[in-house]
């Protein structure tokens, strides 16, 4: 194997083990969260329809997985629900953005902890995951575990748990050769909360690498 190509593979790997290794520590950190379903993991991303996108110029999000600095990246029009996948605690994430019409918005560390504490306090709010409605074990091959996402619509932020449905039965999802199947995949979406963004003014989106201590403490 190509020696580059195994460090940058190994560079990689290492260093989702300390962002998840971050996730696990520090305050308030130490008591499993509560996760929808019961399940041990979620994945943590972006689910950004054009409609919603269509009023806005530019906006940008920063995940607090590390204490004392953050890296702003850009929203587009996407789904893309895995930006950090096994997660097994909530942390505070920051975002940014401005409408066409020249407004410029932004909240700073949303406490997703309480949010969903708050929301899952209602049993209502609970969602099964497929396996679950199916009466059956998670399989392996094919099921996916809960995605909480992200979007942006005019001056509000929306959080969205985002369930991806394999339609295919487990038993018809991989050949006896052992290649898989095209599977039969849809999305659901729940919104959680909306969130009002903070006025503000002269948002610099070039400035996207930020060091501060504590600048992604929750508050």
């Amino acid at each position: 194997m190509n020696p580059i190509r195994s460090l940058t593979r190994w560079l990689a790997t290492l260093g989702l083990l300390l962002a998840l290794a971050a996730c696990a520590n520090g305050p308030a950190r130490q008591e499993p969260h509560l996760l929808p379903g019961g399940v041990e993991f979620y994945s943590f991303g972006v689910a950004q329809s054009k409609e919603n996108f269509a009023n806005i110029k530019r906006a940008q999000t920063a995940i607090g997985l590390y204490a004392d600095d953050r890296m702003w990246s850009d929203t587009k029009p996407v789904v893309g629900p895995a930006r950090i996948s096994m997660i097994r605690f909530y942390f505070p994430f920051s975002a940014r953005w401005e409408l066409k019409d020249g407004r410029q918005f932004q909240l700073e560390n949303i406490d997703v902890r309480s949010i969903m504490q708050a929301h899952f306090e209602n049993p209502n709010n609970d969602l099964l995951m497929p396996w679950q409605r199916e009466g059956r074990p998670k399989h392996d091959v094919g099921d996916y575990y809960p995605s909480l996402v992200y979007e942006f619509k005019d001056d509000a932020l929306r959080l969205k748990w985002l369930l991806t449905i394999n339609r295919t039965p487990v038993n018809q999802r991989i050949l006896p050769s052992g290649a898989a199947t095209p599977w039969d995949l849809a999305r659901e979406e729940y919104l959680v909360t909306e969130i009002k963004g903070r006025s503000v003014q002269g948002i610099d989106f070039s400035q996207q690498w930020e060091v501060r201590q504590g600048i992604n403490r929750e508050k």
